[in-house]
């Protein structure tokens, strides 16, 4: 280690500094400590605690006063080694930059407070590395030469860019190594430069060596064409972001992985090799193409289910208008013969008739509403006098027949709303329709209020066999009825409440739900204001 001589005095030298005779050129910023070397030390030892520098104190006898953690990053050794050998600095310095440090070491002795250069070191691996080397001569009050401080700083990335490459690419690769995302570097020609563990698992390969001898493209990359356009990308862009494509495994499985890479600029400018990340998003496209084929099924199913419907109607209806025109004829014909007999079929065939033309007419408009063809006509209607009036004294006869209460209960004047007349009549109809049908005695109420919301309300209540609770989610779904045998007690298609749930959200007003298996059921239609 060098010495330093005794201290002499510079007239060059800031005011209240004392330095060495031969100073350098550029003056020292003015540092005031306590005459004690002790209280020097100390503070330099904190500035070394908390710097990534390697930094250390050289006594004036050329023993290490101490060492920052900082010197085994930089040199591989511990702190402790440097401390306990003299000569540990020359020992590790390049023998190429020996004469160098020797003439610092030269300018030093002449008197020169600050020595400032660049060296390189050898590290305990062997490695070659440049430090920046700046060393001061610390003087106390009294102009005492009390020891010196040294800051080392690595340089070598600014020294050579090929290591600063290098680097890099060891960082990156350590910091993928163990990460849950494929990392690689590609040459253009195909062949892998290099890749971390789970890049090597995701192709189904043991290791990094299985493909020394294999050319990427030409095993795992499904379509050449499209791996072309990627590179083509990269090299023109300098890097690519999302790109999918499908690979295959060491075993023959298809998989799809989603790149995202950039081209690699060589200190020289040339660009030999590619790196990026992939993901393996095979799940995700299997359950996309799951969901596809899903809508695809269910959208051939409702284009069968309507095609059914349209083609159902066609073919009865010509034939049932036929039916029913003869029946009115022979009801005309045989007004006159008291046979109750004759009278009593040709009201079944009527009947029967009219329920078939009630089934084609329920079918044809569950076709327009399911495939978006119903053509709404919203204009002001009055909700008591064309709805529910209207409705109430069409169900009269049939209260009477079947000895059931009947009942309008207004709490509102006439009501006037914007809506598609035909859907809102449908929507009562079907209600108070399937009141009808079950319920076998008691009462049948549409009552029209405002509720706490001021919102209008219509509820449409009987006291009919009911509906299990079970049932009550399916009960708007087409073709759906709680009963499904053919020995069922009720008629019906299933259709009435999925019409009434569809001409209800095309006006814009919610349908529920209240019921309990024999003891009735409760309708609430509700309009928003």
């Amino acid at each position: 280690m060098e010495n330093y001589p005794s201290k002499t005095t510079n007239k060059n030298a800031a005011p209240g500094i004392k330095v060495p005779g031969h100073l350098n050129s550029e003056p020292l910023r003015q540092i005031k400590f306590h005459k004690h070397s002790g209280f020097k030390k100390e503070f330099y030892k904190i500035i070394a605690d908390f710097s990534g520098d390697w930094i250390y104190w050289v006594n004036p006898d050329s023993t290490i006063g101490f060492v920052s953690t900082s010197c085994k990053y930089f040199t591989g050794y511990e702190s402790d080694e440097m401390t306990n050998e003299l000569e540990f600095f020359n020992r590790i310095l390049h023998p190429d930059d020996v004469k160098k440090f020797e003439f610092e070491m030269n300018k030093i002795n002449q008197g020169h407070t600050i020595s400032n250069d660049e060296f390189r070191i050898r590290t305990k691996k062997g490695e070659t590395i440049w430090i920046s080397h700046m060393s001061l001569a610390v003087f106390d009050r009294d102009d005492k030469y009390i020891g010196r401080y040294v800051c080392n700083k690595d340089i070598s990335d600014m020294k050579d860019p090929k290591r600063m490459i290098v680097r890099r690419g060891d960082v990156i690769y350590q910091a993928y190594n163990d990460a849950s995302v494929g990392y690689y570097q590609i040459f253009y020609d195909g062949r892998i430069k290099t890749a971390n563990n789970f890049f090597v698992k995701l192709l189904g390969y043991d290791s990094l060596n299985d493909f020394e001898d294999l050319n990427f493209e030409d095993y795992c990359v499904l379509n050449i064409e499209k791996r072309m356009n990627l590179k083509h990308s990269i090299l023109k862009h300098g890097h690519v972001k999302d790109f999918e494509s499908e690979w295959i495994k060491k075993d023959g499985t298809l998989i799809y992985l989603r790149e995202t890479a950039h081209t690699v600029i060589n200190p020289d400018g040339s660009q030999t090799f590619y790196e990026g990340i992939v993901n393996d998003v095979t799940d995700q496209k299997k359950a996309e193409e799951a969901m596809r084929e899903l809508s695809f099924e269910k959208r051939k199913t409702e284009e069968l289910k309507t095609e059914f419907l349209a083609m159902i109607s066609h073919e009865i209806r010509t034939p049932l208008n036929v039916i029913l025109n003869f029946t009115q004829l022979s009801k005309s014909d045989f007004e006159d013969i008291s046979s109750s007999e004759l009278s009593e079929r040709i009201e079944i065939v009527d009947r029967e008739g009219k329920r078939i033309q009630r089934t084609i007419g329920l079918l044809l408009e569950m076709a327009e509403l399911q495939t978006g063809t119903y053509d709404t006509n919203m204009t002001e209607v009055s909700l008591v006098d064309e709805i529910l009036l209207e409705i109430y004294g069409q169900y009269q006869n049939l209260s009477i027949e079947k000895n059931i209460s009947f009942a309008f209960l207004n709490e509102l004047a006439n009501v006037k709303i914007i809506a598609d007349k035909h859907g809102m009549f449908q929507i009562f109809n079907q209600l108070v329709d399937n009141a009808f049908k079950y319920t076998q005695n008691g009462q049948i109420v549409m009552k029209l209020y405002s509720d706490d919301e001021k919102q209008i309300d219509v509820e449409v209540s009987d006291t009919g066999i009911g509906i299990d609770k079970e049932y009550l989610p399916y009960l708007f779904t087409v073709f759906s009825q709680e009963d499904h045998s053919y020995s069922r007690m009720f008629e019906g298609t299933g259709l009435g409440l999925a019409i009434v749930k569809k001409h209800c959200e095309l006006n814009g007003v919610s349908i529920s739900v209240e019921s309990e298996k024999h003891k009735g059921t409760k309708f609430f239609v509700k309009f928003s204001v």
